[in-house]
């Protein structure tokens, strides 16, 4: 929303601690963009740092950086790829590195959505070798340490708050066949990250377990376009009102649950269903940043704290951006002339568990051939099409609008005739 359709009144006796620290950080100088800040008990907040000085760095994606498949799923085309840059991990620690990443992939891929569509992603490896180990503000925030991507804690004044040049980190993921997301991961021990909502790129500390807990979040923002479910900037309970329009975004509404039911808008099939994250899923005030005027679809789910699920209404969402990349179908029997009446008509679809495949002779479906990938065209002396249609049946959407443009691919042949 706009600064002015958000109003603040924070009466100075409601400052927390947290607060109280805060103002005490010096504004960074120069160009800053707004980063999210993970504490490590889940909860979020956001903070303004430096941007990165520009181009200068892109010339430093050595060839001592290396490429390193992960997981290769697919052709980058109709893939989503996540890409794994590490700093201050030295020549001798790359293998800790691809460990690391190894186990962070693990963390992501074992949880819903990510776990039934793990054949979507494609994941890489850029293996950078560091003159120095480790990142600068660990252990301390005097330490200073020369790496290739910069990163650094203590950033803003804040101690878990861990920054990367962002330029850099953008240079050497390139050396992937495809980027949507860039993960970029410090060689420490010590909790920290920053979600870099703007740059589709998230950081946190290699060696800490729960630091890998960013990334979920941030793929919600980058892949998903999903809000942040707080109802703060800086720090809770802050007063603010949200007075504006609706907003683009599926996880977030001005409306309550009786508005949403009769105007049959946002998430009113959801709404009373149980949810992934535990909840139910109503209209609980508070959101993107706000904490009246705002309405989320569950009191805690993963785009408010991370640790979390993904509610109902967030996961159906990013089932629906994964397929805006990596369509249902990933190859098929040529179509585009007639083909005869006694070939062999083939589709394959994407390594998804949910998928169904339907086959139809002149618009009516030949149920016998339901669920094969291959068929023989026969019985067809006079031609005539044949269609297959490959679908999602996951129950995790329900939008309709999904199912059908999304979630649902089909191809059509010709079939030639004996004249």
């Amino acid at each position: 929303p706009s600064p002015a359709a958000i109003s603040t009144t924070v009466p100075a006796t409601t400052q927390t601690a947290t607060t109280q620290a805060a103002t005490t950080q010096t504004a960074p100088a120069g160009p800053t963009r707004p980063v999210e800040v993970f504490a490590e008990d889940g909860t979020i907040t956001r903070a303004e740092v430096p941007a990165s000085a520009g181009p200068k760095a892109r010339s430093l994606a050595t060839a001592a950086a290396r490429l390193t498949p992960v997981e290769v799923n697919g052709p980058s085309a109709d893939r989503i790829d996540l890409v794994f840059v590490g700093d201050g991990y030295t020549e001798a620690e790359l293998g800790l590195y691809g460990d690391q990443v190894a186990a962070k992939w693990a963390l992501l891929s074992g949880r819903e959505p990510f776990k039934s569509y793990r054949g979507l992603f494609n994941v890489w490896r850029v293996d950078i070798p560091s003159p120095v180990s480790g990142v600068s503000g660990d252990p301390a925030r005097d330490v200073v340490r020369d790496t290739p991507l910069g990163m650094t804690f203590w950033c803003d004044g804040l101690e878990r708050l861990l920054c990367v040049d962002e330029d850099r980190a953008k240079s050497y993921a390139a050396l992937a066949p495809g980027v949507d997301q860039i993960a970029a991961m410090a060689n420490s021990a010590k909790y920290g990250g920053a979600g870099y909502t703007d740059e589709e790129m998230a950081t946190f500390s290699g060696g800490n377990e729960r630091a890998g807990e960013v990334l979920p979040h941030e793929l919600g923002h980058s892949l998903g376009d999903l809000a942040d479910e707080y109802d703060y900037y800086a720090y809770p309970g802050d007063g603010s009102r949200y007075d504006g329009p609706e907003f683009s975004e599926v996880n977030v509404s001005v409306r309550d649950a009786g508005r949403m039911r009769a105007e049959r808008a946002k998430w009113w099939y959801w709404l009373g269903a149980p949810s992934p994250d535990g909840d139910v899923v109503g209209a609980y005030e508070g959101g993107y940043y706000t904490q009246y005027g705002v309405y989320r679809p569950t009191p805690n789910s993963l785009m408010k704290s991370l640790g979390r699920e993904f509610n109902s209404v967030s996961r159906e969402k990013m089932i629906q951006s994964f397929y805006a990349i990596a369509r249902p179908i990933d190859s098929h029997t040529p179509n585009e002339r007639p083909v005869a009446r006694k070939s062999t008509l083939s589709v394959t679809p994407a390594p998804v568990p949910t998928l169904s495949v339907r086959w139809y002779r002149d618009g009516k479906e030949h149920r016998p051939w339901r669920g094969r990938t291959s068929v023989d065209v026969i019985g067809m002396g006079d031609g005539g099409t044949v269609t297959a249609v490959v679908t999602d049946e996951t129950t995790d959407v329900r939008d309709p609008g999904y199912r059908k443009e999304f979630l649902t691919q089909s191809v059509t042949w010709t079939v030639r005739g004996n004249h």
